[in-house]
């Protein structure tokens, strides 16, 4: 009798296919259901080796002591550190000018004479009016004086006692208004005489003996003056605005002029306008420049350096060390035990691409820059080697 398993005919092909795919299968179940983890079936690491996994790198930089910048070099030109445009404020003829372009003057000193004949005509009937007016006071006194003994024997009525009192009060008004015309034409009058303001020279004179002026001169013709202090000139500058945010008054600066070779001038700074113009993005800063013997002119361009800013407490750090954490800005370290550590600090100000912190950090220590969000307090990491 033949054997059995000999007189089986053979399994096709495809049977043997799908017993090779069956079997992994298998197993994958058996490793499910069954407590073997497929990673470790499939040959791969246990849990324990992901957990020794190398910690992450981080990349750190040093913080810097604030150091006293380079001096701030910037165009200037220098004014007078006072000027006035003189006008004529009565209309007439200039009969007399006492003064010419480059002349020193002291302050209150005459610089020209304006001839108007009819506010002189005009004062004169002021004046007369004012005898007048002052002349029916006198005689409205002196009725109401006559009067008033009249009226207590009873030869005059107490209405025209009051009349007269009156009369007197309307006379003393006219005479308090002619005394003001006679006030208002005098100070016109005055007016034809024009006057140094200060002591200083005159830089500008556009009028000519018998030349025609106007009391309104201010809007129709040029200054009669111009008269400029220049015992001490204006230093004006434009600072920008990367300086302008720290900048004070009394800081130091010198000044150079081409005209001047080798020589330096000290000047302070005064005042600073407080306004960055948004066109040009810088401030304007003025400076005062003392100019004994008024050697050097006004209108002179030249070269300022500005004193830099001194040496500041606090450190220096990338801006993006800075990290805000619970609405507070920190840095983070890294101990030794090679664990991140935050720590609050207090920002002063941001200069480009670096905060000055004012507290919270010290010079040389090292801080982590763009800080991974996933990590958190006390996770260990790496620091990348520079």
């Amino acid at each position: 009798m033949p054997d059995a398993l000999s007189s089986r005919p053979p399994r096709p092909a495809a049977a043997r296919s799908r017993r090779a795919l069956v079997r992994p299968a298998l197993l994958l179940l058996a490793g499910l259901f069954g407590g073997l983890p497929v990673a470790q079936a499939q040959g791969a690491p246990a849990p324990a080796a992901a957990a020794s996994a190398p910690p992450p790198e981080v990349r750190t930089a040093r913080a810097k002591p604030v150091a006293a910048g380079a001096p701030l070099r910037l165009p200037a030109r220098t004014e007078p550190i006072e000027e006035a445009r003189l006008y004529a404020r009565s209309s007439g003829t200039l009969v007399e000018r006492r003064v010419d372009l480059g002349d020193r003057v002291a302050a209150g000193a005459l610089l020209a004479r304006i001839a108007a004949p009819e506010v002189d005509q005009a004062l004169a009937s002021a004046r007369a009016g004012l005898g007048q007016a002052q002349a029916r006071e006198r005689l409205a006194q002196v009725n109401l004086d006559r009067s008033r003994p009249l009226v207590e024997q009873n030869f005059l009525s107490a209405v025209r006692l009051d009349e007269l009192n009156a009369a007197l009060d309307v006379a003393r008004a006219d005479t308090a208004a002619a005394q003001a015309e006679v006030r208002r034409l005098e100070a016109v009058q005055g007016f034809q005489q024009v006057r140094a303001p200060f002591a200083g020279t005159i830089v500008e004179r556009s009028v000519e003996r018998g030349d025609r002026v106007s009391a309104d001169g201010a809007n129709s013709s040029p200054a009669l003056f111009r008269l400029a202090r220049l015992d001490a000139l204006r230093v004006v500058v434009e600072v920008p605005q990367a300086a302008a945010a720290t900048l004070q008054a009394g800081r130091p600066a010198e000044l150079r002029f081409a005209e001047f070779p080798g020589e330096v001038f000290k000047a302070r700074v005064e005042r600073l306008a407080g306004r960055i113009d948004p066109a040009s993005g810088a401030m304007r800063v003025e400076l005062k420049l003392p100019n004994p013997g008024q050697r050097l002119p006004a209108g002179l361009r030249g070269e300022l350096d500005l004193a830099a800013d001194a040496a500041q407490p606090g450190v220096t750090v990338p801006a993006n060390a800075v990290l805000l954490r619970r609405g507070q800005p920190h840095v983070a370290l890294v101990d030794a035990e090679s664990r991140l550590r935050f720590v609050p600090v207090q920002v002063e100000r941001t200069v480009g691409r670096e905060v000055h912190l004012r507290r919270g950090l010290e010079a040389g220590q090292s801080v982590v820059i763009n800080v991974n969000a996933l990590l958190q307090e006390g996770n260990r990491v790496k620091v990348a080697a520079p």
